[in-house]
């Protein structure tokens, strides 16, 4: 009797952490609404909705995606699934981390489900994941720097340097403790965690084990493919810049390269900070708000600019979550193209695709 309580137990847990997201996400929802209807004009609503603000806001997140796609592929020896597979399944995971209320994990194991029916095996999809996360990290904390050195030169201000410094740190040390726990194993908690699966229900994974932490280590070795993932996340994570420019020139605020640099920097620190909410909802907007003012932007033009990231998410992620739900219900040909190996030394896929 113990076995099914103890089920029970953690299948009520995970409900209620559900719960409390979803709720989190409400209330952010209703801050960052409050937020708009207190500082916007039903005038500056109709400018936004009339330019070409939110489909240039998509255009350059697309690419961002694609971009994060093409280095997480970098790390994977070849032959191996092509770019749209991989650009697909970072939209589709995207997607889920802003309008699911699932933890960033939950969303890093559908993008492991989906990489597996496309070909990969589930050891190397999730190694090269864990990489890539953790290199997409260490190119945040890069971007990061980048965006607090352009604002000390414009706000030199004691304060501001000490909770850059602080935050920069923690960022630092977390990075740390990641890669830490990577090269000691921690990745070998996983594998045992699967073998018992496997052993209890044969039917759910396509292999007997899954050499999580040796393919690791392989894919940490080969510092060439890491070097070029590293430098295509930091790529696409500038190129964000890109969207905060384009919204303003839209709505007729046009800012300066250093304070999109500015703005789009600490507002993806922000988004990370509050991941324990679906799309960080409030905590990004708020965050805004504030910084648009350490730079000299008005706070009609930082709502807006925030309303716009906003619309944007929800054009990408609605498809993104149509997009999951049809390859879940069998139509993964006509999404995601199948690699299966001619060669049967071709171990980093499996022999065939996930049902």
């Amino acid at each position: 009797m113990a076995e099914p309580e103890t089920t029970q137990l953690r299948a009520s847990k995970t409900c209620r952490f559900g719960l409390a997201r979803a709720g989190a996400g409400c209330a952010g929802l209703a801050v960052a609404a409050l937020l708009a209807w207190r500082a916007l004009s039903p005038g500056d609503l109709v400018l936004l909705f009339k330019s070409w603000a939110v489909p240039a806001a998509v255009t350059v997140h697309l690419v961002q995606q694609a971009g994060c796609g093409c280095a997480w592929r970098s790390l994977i020896e070849p032959p191996c699934p092509s770019r749209w597979t991989f650009f697909s399944i970072r939209c589709i995971r995207s997607s889920v981390a802003t309008l699911v209320p699932v933890s960033g994990i939950g969303a890093a194991l559908i993008a492991i489900r989906l990489a597996m029916k496309a070909g990969m095996r589930l050891d190397v999809a999730g190694a090269s994941l864990t990489l890539d996360a953790t290199i997409e990290m260490a190119a945040q904390i890069v971007f990061t720097l980048v965006g607090v050195g352009l604002l000390l030169t414009l706000s030199p201000e004691l304060e501001l340097v000490r909770w850059s410094a602080i935050g920069l740190g923690l960022g630092g040390m977390a990075l740390a403790m990641f890669i830490g726990v990577q090269r000691f194993g921690g990745l070998r908690l996983v594998e045992a965690g699967l073998t018992r699966l496997t052993s209890r229900w044969p039917h759910l994974l396509p292999m007997p084990e899954a050499r999580l932490h040796d393919q690791l280590m392989r894919l940490h070795r080969r510092h060439a493919s890491t070097a070029i993932a590293g430098v295509i996340h930091l790529g696409s994570w500038l190129f964000g810049a890109a969207e905060i420019w384009l919204i303003g020139f839209a709505v007729g605020h046009p800012l300066g390269l250093a304070s999109c640099v500015i703005i789009e920097s600490l507002g993806m620190v922000a988004r990370s900070t509050g991941f324990l909410i679906p799309g960080a909802l409030g905590v990004q907007d708020v965050t805004l708000v504030m910084i648009g003012k350490l730079v000299g932007i008005p706070i009609e033009t930082a709502i807006l600019i925030a309303v716009a990231k906003r619309l944007r998410e929800i054009s990408i992620a609605v498809p993104g979550l149509l997009l999951w739900q049809w390859i879940e219900r069998g139509h993964l040909g006509a999404v995601l193209p199948v690699l299966q190996p001619t060669d049967p030394a071709q171990r980093q896929f499996s022999s065939r695709p996930v049902k």
